[in-house]
Formats: structure tokens, C-alpha cells, sequence
């Protein structure tokens, strides 16, 4: 009996096909592209990701050597707070707002920012669904629905308007006690309960496939489909995380890092949060709930992305080469991983990145490695500030296709002073929502059950010494450069 997980990323669609002991049998990507209509927008056509579907299946069945009727269940996840306002008939009557879209910085206002975080254990930000919600409809654009990528897919799969709690609680309108929609916040953003999906558990059966939905995936009419959920859960839960004890950093185009709590504890350590609090997919019947305290994550593959084109370099293994041969501390060079505004160590979308104190003494590996480090710093300041909320903490797990690099592995540990613990299969999304799906087809018991399948590591890297005292000198030196940033453009 097999399974396929499908991971709707910011790049790409991917699909793996496991069996029953969750081992991948065969995968395959196909490409996502995004537009970029004006600084600090960004979309994507929600009809290109049906378009994905299919090609995406078919390449991981052909890999796999299976066939369509193989397959038992399927479970999506996918970025998160994207907003997707659809028509009756399931047609965008807009482009997709992805998480990375910042226009609607005057819609996340709406309500008063601690109020928002008392109720949702968010910070009120353009980038999650309710103030996109808000910008769409100030512009009269009417929907009959609005759908995060992972809710949409299921409903054009099955025809079902179904979202799981730790999706609705990164919506900036569900409660964080209850895990409903919140009356009050529904209230102040002009919505209705019929307008959103229908809040279910991640592991249940959502619906099974229409023949709209058979059409769309190239698998049977009637397979089974899971609630799912969004990749910020899939990726820990992927990688086995299911008690809390780790820090878990998954490095895609976005680097979210992030800690499970058996409480919904809120980020009061400072006057404004850095970390939000989100309901984490419950890994057994017993487990009412668990939470993930996070930073959903800046710009930092993507950010490895900028750094190699601009230094001229082929590919992410010579921009590591290079930075491996600068000392740490970058010889003095500050990188401030801000391309698409500061999440760290202040929550400043509308600060920038900065490479800093270059002089005609430097050359690319120092700016190389002051990337690297740079967003290592972003990391530890998540880190250092799960530790003050007293998280159980201790050590770190990485995932992501940053995990594939000894080089930044090590630098990393070496930056955070915790021992790193790299995932054997790096690419734990897709993987989380197979374990999804197949909790969903009735293989496991629950994902407690699927979890100790997966829990593998290959490699366990722990901090030099001797790297100690440069990076803490570093560590300052980027504090201190952010903190006068946000102060001149707070003056600006």
C-alpha cells in the first residue's frame, strides 16, 4: 500500500510516493514561478499549481514504479498564508497574495497589534491571511471563499473547504485557546464563518477525489485526501518531531525556526515578539494539543540564491568553498538577511538588507562568508529567545535543502553553541505530509506512530571552541548594526 505526500513550496510542487514504512520510493519537482508586480508584491497563479499536479504524480509513480491505483490516500502541505479568494466554482478571481506579498502592511492594523497577539499568539503582519483578506475586499474584489494553498488544492481536489487548526492559527483570526475562529476578529475584518473553510483535524479523511479532482492528479476517482496542513508543521513533523526538546530549523527559501511546547506559552520575553505561538498537528488521539513557537522565517535560501549570483559563482557548494576559507567573523563584514524585510532580532518588514563595513581589504570570500554567518545570527536570535521563554531545548535540527551543507552546519553550530543534528532525508515536507496521508489511509495509528519511522539522522555536528570568541564578537556587531537600522528608519 502507498502513499503520496505533495508539498506546494514558494519554487516548486513535489511529489513523493512512500510506502508503508515511509520510505520514499520515488519523487519528482515540478517548477513554481512567482511574479514580482511591484517591490514588496509578490503572486502566483493558484491554476499553475493545478497545472503541477499531475506532472508532479506521474514523474514520482514512473520513479517509484507504481501505478495510480496504487495509491491508498494523499495529504498536501504547502506555504502558508498565502491568500486565495476563489469564486463559486473554485476560480481565483485574483492572484494568489504568497506569504512574501507585503501590500497589505495597512490591513494588519486593523486591529490593535497586542490584541491580535493575546487572541492568536500572532504578530499582526501584511503577511498572514486576514489583512490580505482585507486588502482585496477594500479593492472590491468579492470571493465566495478564501483559501490558504493548502486549503485550495484540497478543495479543487475534493471539493471540501477544510483547513486544519495549525494552518487556521496562522491566519491572524483564529483563537489560540480554542482553536475556532474568533467572533471578535471575524467581526473586525468584515468576514463570516461561511467565507472560511471549515477548521478539521490534519490527519482526517477532508473528502476523497471528485472526478474534477481525479482529472487534476491522474489518480483514481474516490482515493482518499487528508485534511493536511502547512509545511512550517510538515517540516518538523517530517523530520519526526513530535514532543518538544529540539530547535527545529528548516532552511528552504525562508528559514523558519521554531520549538514545540505542551503549552500555548506567548513571546513576552521583550517589548515586541519575535516568535509566534501556532497549534502543532496533535501526534496521538491522547494528545489534545501540542504547540510550535516559531518565527515563520526571512529570506535565507533565497538570500544563498542572491549571494551566488551576485559574487558570480555557479552553484550554493562554491559560495560554501568560499566562504570556507575567511576566517569567522568575516574579517569585519555584517550581512543583515533582510532582502524581504527584518524578522529578526526586530520584526521590521520594512527594514532592508545591509552588507556592512566592506572595505578595499575584502574580497568574496569575506562577503561570502558574512552571508552565511549573517544568517546564522538571525537563527540564534530565534534560538536565544526560545531558550528565555524556557522552551526545553537542546540542540538543533536541520532540515531543509540548507541541512545538505557541512560547511554551514557547522558554522551554525558554531554560532549557537548547540549541537546540530542534520536529518537523514533532508527534504522532510513532502515527507511530513506522507506521514499525514498515511495516518489518513489507515496504515498508522496516528503520527506519533508514523513519526518513529522517520526520526533518522545522519550526522551530528557539535560547536568548535575556537570559533567562540570571533562569532560572539560578530554576534554583537550584527545586533548592534540592526538596532541602528531600525532606529533611522523608524527617523526616515
Amino acid at each position: 500500500m502507498l502513499v503520496i505526500g505533495l508539498d506546494l513550496g514558494t519554487q516548486s510542487l513535489k511529489a513523493v510516493v512512500c510506502d508503508e514504512t515511509l520510505a520514499i520510493r520515488g519523487s519528482h519537482s515540478v517548477a513554481i514561478s512567482t511574479d514580482h508586480p511591484e517591490p514588496g508584491r509578490a503572486e502566483q497563479d493558484p491554476r499553475a499549481w493545478d497545472a503541477a499536479l499531475a506532472p508532479a504524480i506521474a514523474g514520482a509513480l514512473a520513479a517509484a514504479n507504481a501505478m495510480p491505483a496504487d495509491i491508498a490516500a494523499l495529504a498536501i502541505t504547502g506555504q502558508l498564508d498565502g491568500c486565495v479568494a476563489v469564486d463559486d466554482s473554485l476560480a481565483p478571481v485574483h492572484p494568489a497574495l504568497i506569504w512574501q506579498d507585503r501590500r497589505a502592511v495597512a490591513q494588519a492594523m486593523r486591529v490593535e497589534p497586542a490584541r491580535i497577539f493575546a487572541i492568536t499568539g500572532q504578530v499582526a503582519d501584511a503577511s498572514h491571511l486576514a489583512p490580505k483578506i482585507a486588502w482585496l475586499a477594500e479593492r472590491g474584489y468579492k470571493a465566495a471563499r478564501y483559501h490558504q494553498p493548502t486549503s485550495y488544492l484540497v478543495a479543487r481536489l475534493t471539493g471540501e473547504h477544510v483547513m486544519d487548526p495549525p494552518l487556521a492559527s496562522t491566519t491572524m483570526l483564529a483563537e489560540l485557546s480554542s482553536g475556532a475562529w474568533s467572533p471578535r476578529l471575524l467581526e473586525a475584518f468584515d468576514l463570516v464563518p461561511a467565507l472560511l473553510p471549515q477548521i478539521r483535524a490534519t490527519s482526517e479523511v477532508a473528502g476523497t477525489l471528485t472526478a474534477d479532482g481525479a482529472r487534476l492528479t491522474g489518480l483514481p476517482l474516490g482515493t482518499r485526501v487528508a485534511v493536511g496542513t502547512g509545511d512550517d508543521f510538515s517540516n518538523p513533523l517530517g523530520a519526526g518531531m513530535v514532543a518538544p526538546g529540539s530547535i527545529i530549523c528548516a532552511i528552504g527559501t525562508a528559514e523558519v525556526v521554531g520549538a514545540l511546547s505542551r503549552s500555548p506559552v506567548l513571546d513576552t520575553v521583550a517589548s515586541s515578539p519575535m516568535v509566534e505561538t501556532h497549534v502543532y498537528p496533535a501526534p496521538t488521539s491522547r494528545d489534545a494539543k501540542l504547540f510550535f513557537v516559531e518565527n515563520p522565517g526571512w529570506l535565507s535560501g533565497g538570500a544563498i540564491r542572491w549571494a551566488t549570483q551576485l559574487l558570480g559563482l555557479p552553484d550554493d557548494r562554491a559560495l560554501d568553498a568560499l566562504a570556507a576559507s575567511a576566517p569567522p567573523g568575516a574579517g569585519g563584514v555584517t550581512f543583515v538577511p533582510a532582502l524581504a524585510g527584518a524578522m529578526t532580532p526586530v520584526w521590521r518588514p520594512d527594514l532592508r538588507g545591509s552588507l556592512h563595513e566592506l572595505t578595499a581589504a575584502h574580497d568574496r570570500s569575506h562577503i561570502a562568508r558574512a552571508v552565511l554567518e549573517g544568517l546564522a545570527f538571525a537563527c540564534r536570535d530565534v534560538a536565544d529567545r526560545l531558550v528565555a521563554m524556557k522552551l526545553p531545548v537542546s540542540d538543533v535540527l536541520l532540515v531543509g535543502g540548507g541541512a545538505k551543507s557541512r560547511i554551514w552546519a557547522q558554522l551554525r553550530a558554531d554560532v549557537l553553541g548547540l549541537p546540530h543534528r542534520v536529518a537523514a532525508n533532508p527534504d522532510t515536507s513532502p515527507l511530513g505530509a506522507a506521514m499525514i496521508a498515511s495516518v489518513a489511509a489507515g496504515i498508522h495509528a496516528d503520527l506519533a506512530a508514523a513519526a518513529r519511522l522517520v526520526s533518522a539522522v545522519t550526522d551530528v555536528v557539535t560547536p568548535n571552541p575556537e570559533a567562540a570568541a570571533p562569532l560572539a564578537a560578530a554576534y554583537r556587531r550584527y545586533q548592534l548594526l540592526v538596532s541602528h537600522m531600525a532606529t533611522l528608519v523608524t527617523k526616515g
